[in-house]
C-alpha cells in the first residue's frame, strides 16, 4: 500500500510518501525534549541539537507536505536549535562545554518543542493522505508508476501513440476510477487499431475519421486483417466501447476495468505480431524514450 499525497495546481500531481519519514523525524527531535536540569552538560546536548536542526529544517521548509498552520512554530523552535548550538560553539563558551545546561536554556527548549508538535499534530490530522489499495492481484506500484507493464511490451516500438492513455487506463484503476480506465483503454485500443490498419491496408486511405466502427468497416471492405482480429475488435465494439459511450453507461466496478484491460490487452497483442517497429516504416517516435520495463 502507498501512502500519496495529492498536490495543487501548478505542483506535480501526484508524489509518493515515504511512511516512515515522519517517523525518523519525530526520532530526531525526541532527544531534545529530555534534557534534564542539573543533569544535561552542554556538550551532552550538542549532537541532539545538530540532529534535530537537520530534521526541522527540511520538515517545515520543503517536504512534500507544504506545512502551513506549524511552520510559526516550527520556525521558533529551529530558532532556538540554533541560538543554542551558536552558544556552544561560542569560542569563549569552551570552559563551559562540560558544565550543565542553564534552566532557562531548557525550559525554552521544552517550550518551544510542546508548542510545535501540538500545531503539527493538528495540522497532520488534516493533511489529504490517502492509502491506495491493492486491485485485482496487480502489482500497486506498476498500476501507478509504470502501467506499460501491464500491456504487451513491444506496445511502445509498434503503437507509441498508446502508450498515454495505456498508462493513465492504470492509473484509474489504481484510484478506483473504474469509467475514466475504460475510456482511457478504448483511446489505446484505437490508437493501435491504427497503427494496424496503416500495415494491413498498405496505401489504401485511412477512414476520415477516427471512429473505431469506421476503421473495422473498412477493413473488412478491403479483406484485410486478421478475421480473428477483427471479430475480436468488433466484439470489444459492440459489447464494451459503445455501452460506455452513453452518458447513462459507466463501469461500476474495478474488476470490471481490469476484465476490460484484459480484453483490450489480448486484442492489442493479436494486432502487435503482425507490426513493425514504427522506426522500421520511418517513421520518427517523438516524446519521450520508451519506459523502462
Amino acid at each position: 500500500m502507498v501512502p500519496l499525497r495529492f498536490c495543487g495546481r501548478g505542483e506535480k500531481g501526484m508524489q509518493r510518501v515515504d511512511g516512515a519519514y515522519l517517523y525518523q523525524v519525530g526520532h530526531q527531535l525526541h532527544p531534545i525534549g529530555g534534557f534534564s536540569l542539573n543533569e544535561t552538560t552542554w556538550m551532552d546536548a550538542h549532537s541532539p541539537l545538530l540532529v534535530a536542526q537537520g530534521a526541522l529544517e527540511p520538515l517545515i521548509t520543503r517536504t512534500v507536505f507544504h506545512l502551513r498552520t506549524s511552520v510559526q512554530t516550527g520556525a521558533q523552535l529551529l530558532a532556538i536549535v540554533r541560538e543554542l548550538l551558536e552558544r556552544i560553539m561560542e569560542p569563549d563558551n569552551v570552559e563551559q562545554y562540560t558544565g550543565v545546561m542553564d534552566a532557562m536554556a531548557i525550559y525554552r527548549l521544552n517550550n518551544a518543542l510542546a508548542a510545535f508538535e501540538a500545531v503539527l499534530a493538528a495540522e497532520l490530522a488534516l493533511i489529504p493522505l490517502y492509502v491506495v489499495t491493492p486491485k485485482g492481484g496487480l502489482v500497486l506500484s506498476d498500476l501507478i508508476e509504470s502501467g506499460h507493464v501491464c500491456f504487451p511490451p513491444d506496445l511502445w516500438a509498434k503503437a507509441p501513440e498508446a502508450m498515454k492513455d495505456a498508462q493513465e487506463a492504470t492509473r484509474c484503476i489504481a484510484f478506483e476510477l473504474p469509467t475514466a480506465a475504460g475510456f482511457h483503454l478504448h483511446r489505446a485500443n484505437e490508437a493501435v487499431i491504427r497503427a494496424y490498419f496503416k500495415v494491413v491496408a498498405g496505401s489504401s486511405r485511412a477512414p476520415k475519421t477516427r471512429n473505431m466502427g469506421d476503421y473495422l468497416k473498412k477493413m473488412t471492405d478491403l479483406g484485410v486483417g486478421d478475421p480473428k482480429v477483427i471479430a475480436a475488435l468488433q466484439q470489444l465494439k459492440d459489447l464494451h466501447r459503445n455501452p460506455l459511450m452513453h452518458p447513462d453507461e459507466t463501469l461500476e466496478t474495478v474488476d470490471e476495468a481490469i476484465s476490460l484491460m484484459g480484453a483490450v490487452r489480448s486484442a492489442m497483442g493479436e494486432m502487435l505480431k503482425t507490426m513493425p517497429d514504427v522506426s522500421l516504416l520511418g517513421m520518427i517516435i517523438s516524446g519521450n524514450s520508451p519506459p523502462s520495463p
